[in-house]
């Protein structure tokens, strides 16, 4: 039987079960999540439930058999070679860069019967192709705290609330690192754009990883099933969230030799309530266009990865680089006395300040102790941009200077930066980007199992 949680849990069980129920009514959570500009406040990380291995095997099974399904399915559409699907019996509902999204046409002598079931619990497809790597679209959703879906999950859905990971029955191996099969919960503005009211909340499955056909051809995938838990009980009618319900599964295989990821997803979701179905297509295809926001979700932790990388190299080395500098200028001055090197000294924690002034706060914590090598002796003429070495425009005049990259803390010119978040507590941090560092994270050797990359 699963081990009693905390009673700080934001989930209670009902009465009938054994698991621990939490003090806190869930109603008035809830309720509190949608009158409040702030996410529910549930702890940062709550401990996990312990599952009955009969009801693991249970969810484990759940999650083969729909992923099993899927696969079939892509399988006989990869190899057809991906034709165009017929209007005849598809309809497409939207396009977004190389994916498309279509609905199935129900036939005419149907339509009548089926329009209440469609508007309740659509059907939606979602073909076509992203670029990137198979791993980095795994890499972008995976999450194993409550804290790393905070950060990742803005990328992949719209409105979101809050969440907490519930359970988690299966882990990353040696052979497959991103191997996930986790309980988690949602909650999420939905059909925020629509000005309707209730919160969704979700009590999902999470199944991913990557394996082979029976080809011996690499494929990645990624299911997200509703499944009825005792820790995660759903509201009450009056309550004012609604529980949704889903099934979402992908999957994702590389374009031999190219930088491309072939996507087949399919989905149904009922979002509850009495909703007309065009604004339930609607949110399904954000949903489906999830793909997209991995891929960013995914190169925001490789550049605060690499961001944690460079402060690490620079704070361990400035230390030494200070002293040597330190006993330069006292050499150079002509007075070689204790006031004279109190000068030198001055001058250079002032333009430690500077320098430290200049970076992100979030990246100037971490090198309060001292500052980089090439910031040590600042040169009369402005620093030139570290992809293209151009200077400043009026740089010798009124002393112009670049943008600062925020990841290798470099000059780095309008034409060669691009703005990027980085993850960081307690929110993220945008910053400008150059180009190189960009480069550089694509490349970076990353693992999954660790933890979350993260700036103080």
């Amino acid at each position: 039987m699963a081990e009693s949680v905390p009673t700080h849990h934001p989930f209670p069980a009902p009465e009938a079960t054994r698991r621990a129920t939490a003090p806190e009514d869930v109603q008035e959570l809830l309720h509190q999540a949608k009158y409040t500009t702030s996410p529910v406040e549930v702890p940062m990380e709550t401990p996990l439930m312990q599952l009955p291995d009969g009801q693991t095997q249970a969810f484990r099974h759940l999650a083969h058999s729909i992923v099993s399904r899927t696969l079939a399915h892509e399988s006989e559409y990869h190899r057809t070679k991906r034709p165009e699907l017929g209007q005849r019996e598809w309809k497409l509902l939207k396009r977004q860069n190389e994916l498309s999204i279509y609905k199935r046409r129900a036939p005419k002598t149907q339509e009548q019967s089926r329009t209440a079931a469609q508007s309740k619990r659509p059907m939606v497809l979602c073909v076509g192709s992203i670029a990137g790597e198979l791993e980095d679209v795994l890499y972008g959703v995976h999450a194993k705290t409550r804290e790393e879906m905070q950060v990742t999950l803005p990328y992949l859905s719209k409105g979101h609330e809050d969440c907490a990971m519930l359970a988690k029955l299966e882990g990353g191996s040696t052979t497959d690192p991103y191997r996930q099969l986790t309980l988690k919960w949602h909650l999420a503005d939905a059909l925020s754009e629509a000005k309707i009211m209730k919160l969704r909340d979700l009590c999902t499955l999470e199944s991913m990883g990557i394996s082979t056909d029976a080809q011996g051809e690499r494929y990645a995938y990624y299911l997200l099933q509703s499944v009825d838990f005792a820790g995660c009980p759903v509201p009450p009618e009056n309550s004012d969230v609604i529980r949704a319900n889903m099934m979402f599964c992908c999957i994702y295989r590389q374009v031999p030799g190219s930088h491309i990821v072939d996507v087949y997803a399919k989905g149904m979701f009922d979002l509850g309530g009495d909703i007309p179905s065009f604004l339930v297509y609607n949110s399904s295809c954000s949903l489906m266009l999830s793909v997209l926001g991995a891929m960013d979700s995914a190169e925001a932790k490789r550049l605060t990865l690499l961001a944690l990388q460079k402060a690490e190299n620079w704070a361990s080395s400035s230390i030494d680089d200070l002293s040597a500098l330190d006993l330069e200028e006292f050499e150079l001055t002509s007075d070689s006395t204790p006031s004279g090197y109190s000068n030198s000294a001055s001058s250079l924690s002032s333009e430690v300040a500077n320098v430290i002034a200049a970076m992100p706060p979030s990246l100037s914590r971490l090198l309060s102790k001292g500052h980089r090598k090439s910031r040590s002796r600042r040169q009369p003429s402005a620093e030139p941009c570290c992809v293209c070495s151009k200077k400043p425009a009026m740089a010798s005049i009124v002393g112009a200077t670049h943008r600062t990259c925020g990841v290798c803390l470099r000059g780095v010119c309008n034409k060669c930066h691009v703005k990027r978040r980085l993850f960081s507590r307690p929110l993220p941090v945008t910053v400008a980007c150059c180009k190189s560092c960009l480069l550089e994270a694509k490349q970076l050797s990353v693992d999954p199992q660790d933890p979350c990359p993260m700036l103080p």
